[in-house]
C-alpha cells in the first residue's frame, strides 16, 4: 500500500504542476481564498502548491517517514 501511494502521489503531483494551467481552464473556476491571498493568477499557483505537496506526502510515505496508521502498516 505505501508503494501505491508513493506512485500516485508523486506521479499525480508531476501531472498537476505540469498541466496545472489547462486543469484549471478545463474545471473553469477560481479558487477564492487563492486569488484574495495569493493575488492575481492565485488559483495557477494554487494547483502547483498543491502538486507540491502531494509529491512531498508521496516521498514521505514512500520511504516511510510518515506512517499509515488507518491502513495497518
Amino acid at each position: 500500500m505505501r508503494f501505491l501511494i508513493f506512485i500516485i502521489g508523486v506521479f499525480g503531483g508531476i501531472l498537476l504542476i505540469i498541466y496545472h494551467k489547462k486543469l484549471a481552464d478545463l474545471i473553469g473556476y477560481k479558487i477564492g481564498w487563492a486569488e484574495k491571498f495569493l493575488g492575481g493568477g492565485g488559483t495557477y499557483l494554487a494547483y502547483v502548491l498543491f502538486g507540491v505537496l502531494a509529491i512531498l506526502i508521496g516521498l514521505l510515505v514512500g520511504f516511510g517517514n510518515i506512517d499509515l496508521i488507518w491502513f495497518g502498516t
